[in-house]
């Protein structure tokens, strides 16, 4: 059990690693492209990416599929197409690190409450005091330290829309355990980036036409590549992998770590430096996240 937690939890830090650029690169690429056209050609690149590992599996078990059809028509809606929408919508209206601080927030409590409901994952007080020292981890990096901070935070527009976002991460993270018995994890995945990228032709097409037309340039490409290939086909493959050996309560709980990343990617490209606050954060993080997935000795929790 200690060798499957591990390996979910490096698995899991893995890939929220990889996503970590996702808030930054929605904030650059606003100028250049609207949030369900990047939407749209991230998955539709996942696609292509995945088609050649997975459609040999897809043709063996597309009975499977076609009898689960309502499953995949909701995971593909709520995790992928309108997931990634909101936000690169938020981009439009909040900063990265907001962007960040408020996904990784929303989306463990949404996971754990939603897990203990529909993939019976008991609520241990481990599990619950991960998710309080996580949450707690977060608010501190937010107040810089000072909790009187908090009376001057105020939620924008693009928070808001953040918040659906957590929320629909959330919800897949408790579904994707829900995943019918004989379909593979490559076939699964093309399935919903191919249903993510359909869902989103036409809003997209209309998007690019009447309201903010793609500026393609070189920047622009290995944007969409990196969401396309790193973002989305490596990525979510070892985010569900992680899953189904964490269980969604515990790997969403990994999210928290992406304002931690953030900081780092900060000091490494940016040159800036680590303040008290972020250390201290990131210690409470770390340590919420270890109670949270550090095994029993009698038990799954």
């Amino acid at each position: 059990m200690r060798k499957q937690n591990q390996m979910g939890a490096i698995m899991a830090i893995t890939a929220t690693i990889i996503w970590s650029g996702n808030f930054i690169v929605s904030r650059y690429a606003i100028h250049l492209i609207g949030p369900i056209s990047l939407a749209f050609f991230r998955w539709s690149v996942a696609m292509i990416c995945m088609f050649p590992f997975a459609y040999g599996q897809l043709k063996k078990e597309l009975p499977l599929f076609k009898q689960n059809k309502v499953y995949f028509f909701w995971m593909g809606l709520i995790g992928f197409a309108i997931y990634n929408t909101l936000i690169y919508t938020a981009g439009h209206y909040t900063t990265a690190i907001n962007l960040a601080l408020i996904g990784s927030t929303v989306h463990p409590v949404v996971a754990a409450l939603l897990g203990a409901v529909f993939v019976q994952e008991k609520l241990h007080w481990k599990n619950t005091t991960g998710i309080l020292l996580c949450i707690a981890g977060t608010v501190f990096l937010i107040t810089k330290g000072d909790i009187m901070n908090i009376i001057h935070f105020r939620f924008s527009t693009g928070d808001l829309w953040m918040v659906g976002a957590g929320i629909c991460f959330g919800t897949y993270n408790v579904f994707v355990r829900k995943k019918p018995q004989g379909i593979s994890n490559s076939s699964f995945l093309l399935v919903l980036f191919s249903l993510g990228s359909f869902m989103l032709l036409p809003a997209a097409i209309i998007e690019m036409k009447y309201f903010q037309p793609v500026v393609m340039d070189t920047k622009l490409l290995w944007i969409i590549l990196y969401l396309g290939i790193a973002n989305s086909t490596i990525a979510y493959s070892i985010w569900n992998m992680a899953i189904h050996k964490l269980g969604a309560g515990k790997t969403a709980l990994f999210a928290t770590l992406l304002p931690l990343i953030s900081s780092f990617e900060a000091v490494i490209l940016l040159g800036e430096t680590f303040n008290n606050a972020q250390i201290t954060s990131g210690l409470i993080i770390i340590t919420g996240i270890v109670i949270n997935t550090w095994p029993s000795k009698t038990s799954n929790a």
